[in-house]
């Protein structure tokens, strides 16, 4: 996931997810809510069978919650697993990880990366 500039993002200090999704229309869609030195902050809407490039983020950690549908993520060595509301994933720095969405799609998620830099070795590799 791309820096995230000030100009970006929202910085909202509160922000209706509900109320985004419904006006973001048809997924897929991708909206910058936070990016501050310290914090990138992204609201994904994907459709069914969207998936990722198994990746990783060589000086970053990404939290993962999504908020409605289900996905599945593939983190580390782990077996895949589905994921729905109520759950937190975690890709911790240089772990490879994936999400696809299945059938019965679509899904919304946030996802956070800290730091949020700007810098080539920060920039997605594929595992």
């Amino acid at each position: 996931m791309p820096f995230v500039s000030g100009n970006d993002a929202f910085n909202r200090p509160i922000q209706d997810l509900e109320a985004l999704a419904r006006e973001s229309g048809e997924a897929p869609w991708r909206l910058a809510l936070v990016g501050t030195l310290g914090l990138r902050v992204v609201f994904l809407g994907w459709p069914a069978g969207y998936s990722t490039v198994p990746h990783l983020h060589p000086s970053a950690e990404e939290i993962f919650k999504v908020v409605s549908g289900r996905a599945l993520f593939t983190i580390g060595d782990e077996p895949e697993r589905e994921v729905g509301p109520g759950e937190l994933v975690l890709a911790l720095r240089g772990v490879r990880h994936s999400i696809r969405v299945g059938p019965e799609g679509p899904m919304t998620m946030l996802a956070a990366v800290a730091p949020n830099e700007d810098r080539p070795d920060e920039s997605i590799e594929p595992a």
